[in-house]
Order: structure tokens, then C-alpha cells, then sequence
């Protein structure tokens, strides 16, 4: 696990974002019926949203399985910086969230990104989406076909970092590799400690297979701090790059409220300004 910060002076790019459809969504309007739309927004290094796009609410058919099947433009996005998707139930006071996904960089450039994304705070809830950076390399690519993903000389099993808000990695613990049992469905439990966490910052998450000449990444999963600040978190987290894969977790701020808060339970989360 790992926080990280990093500074980019690289141009800006366009991105077309195709929003396909979610699963699993839960009734937030119980009078005037679900109407789900999804917003996607680009996290700036300094942790600020600059470009924001969103779907048109789905009116009719499904609304906990909704199809959108509709392509968002999004400006000046520069290669490091992370998508976040929304998914909002539209009400006649405001939207209530479902829950949130997030896509880092490294999935979706240089090589276009297709596929499905768990929805945070909602159990087995996901996002089908696809994302092409404007003039980059066309194709799919998944972290065991990205050459720069693929290898890693860290000796272990589960890394966790925090990311900071100029994308540099301040602070990272890993676990011992599991060298017994069922290696497809590994068992931890065990507990890290990292230093130096702010309020704002996300973690990742990144499973490897440890090998004899390196470390080759299974896939990575990203959990925003308002998962599990103040308040903590306890749950599951499913894995960017392997299909139907999850990581269980738990997050706990020292010093922070104690307690168990799912992110449909937390206040602050359960409406947003946006109409």
C-alpha cells in the first residue's frame, strides 16, 4: 500500500469517455423512482477537479442495471492523472451517490482501456466503461500485457501505498508472501502500518505473485480517504485487471473516530449538490 505525489509538466490530451452501463445499483428514490447518471472527473495532481463531464439520467427501463451507452469528452487530461467515476441517483431535491470507481493512468494509457469497474460502496455493484486517450496508440491493454506493470522487484505478495497529491509515493508497506495453501485465493491477515497519511490522500493497492527472477502484478485497486476518514472501513475492494478478483480490507485512521462506516452509510457521501 502506498500514497504517492508526483509533479508533470506533460501536455494535456483529450479523452473520450464511453459510460456502457452499471450493475447491481441499489432504490435511493423510493417516491419519485431511480434516475442513475454517471459524472467522471479528472484528479488534478493537486488533488482539484478542473474538467468534469457527466451522463444524461436514465428515465426509463432498468434503473439498477442502467444502460447509458454514451460517450463524455473530457479536456486537458495529462498522462499520471487519475479518472473518477460517480454514480448519482437524480432526485427532485438533489442526487444521492451509489458509490464511486476509480481508474488510475496506467490502465488506459499509452493503450485504450475496456472493461468493468467495481463500485465502491455498493457490494458486487460495477461500471462497464471504456477510455481512449485522443491521438494515443489505439487497442486494450491489461496490467499483464503492459511491459511496465508486468515485473517488479519487490518480494511480495500485497503492497499498499499512499498516494500523495503530486502522485509521488510518500509512504508503503507490503505483506509477507503466501507460500502455503490456496495461492488463488490467499489469506493474509495480517496488519501494516504507514506513516505520514493526510486527509485527502488515496490508497492503493497492488496484489503481485512473487516469481524467481521478480515480482509480476496481478492487478491493483485504488480506495479514496473519504472510505475511511473519519470513520473507518471494512470491506472489499475488487481488482483492476482481473476479472471477478477481490482484496478484502481494512483501513483504520490512528487517532480517528472508531467504528465501522460503509461509504452508503457515511453522511457526507449520501448527497451531492449536483441536480
Amino acid at each position: 500500500i502506498e500514497f504517492s505525489r508526483q509533479a508533470m509538466a506533460s501536455p494535456s490530451s483529450k479523452l473520450k469517455v464511453h459510460i456502457v452501463r452499471a450493475e447491481g445499483l441499489q432504490h435511493m428514490n423510493h417516491f419519485t423512482g431511480d434516475k442513475p447518471y454517471v459524472t467522471c472527473e479528472i484528479k488534478r495532481a493537486d488533488g482539484k477537479v478542473e474538467t468534469k463531464a457527466e451522463t444524461k439520467p436514465v428515465t426509463e427501463g432498468d434503473a439498477l442495471n442502467p444502460t447509458w451507452d454514451e460517450t463524455l469528452e473530457l479536456e486537458s487530461w495529462s498522462p499520471g492523472e487519475t479518472l473518477e467515476f460517480a454514480v448519482y441517483d437524480k432526485g427532485l431535491l438533489g442526487s444521492k451517490i451509489e458509490g464511486k470507481a476509480l481508474l488510475p493512468s496506467e490502465f488506459f494509457y499509452p493503450n485504450a482501456f475496456q472493461g468493468v469497474l467495481a463500485i465502491i460502496g455498493l457490494p458486487d455493484a460495477k461500471l462497464t466503461v471504456g477510455v481512449q486517450v485522443v491521438g494515443a496508440q489505439d487497442g486494450e491493454s491489461s496490467l499483464e500485457q503492459d511491459p511496465g506493470l508486468a515485473t517488479d522487484d519487490a518480494p511480495n505478495a500485497r503492497n499498499l501505498e499512499i498516494k500523495r497529491a503530486d502522485g509521488q509515493v510518500g509512504t508503503k508497506a507490503e505483506t509477507k508472501p503466501v507460500t502455503e495453501g490456496d495461492a488463488l485465493n490467499p489469506m493474509w491477515d495480517e496488519t501494516l502500518e504507514l506513516e505520514s497519511w493526510q486527509p485527502g490522500e488515496t490508497l492503493e493497492f497492488a496484489v503481485y505473485d512473487k516469481g524467481l527472477l521478480g515480482s509480476k502484478i496481478e492487478g491493483k485497486t485504488l480506495l479514496p480517504s473519504e472510505f475511511f476518514y473519519p470513520n473507518g472501513f471494512q470491506g472489499v475492494l475488487a481488482l483492476i485487471g482481473l476479472p471477478d478478483a477481490k482484496l478484502t480490507v481494512a483501513v483504520q485512521v490512528v487517532g480517528a473516530q472508531d467504528g465501522e462506516l460503509f461509504p452508503e452509510q457515511d453522511p457526507g457521501l449520501a448527497t451531492d449538490g449536483a441536480p
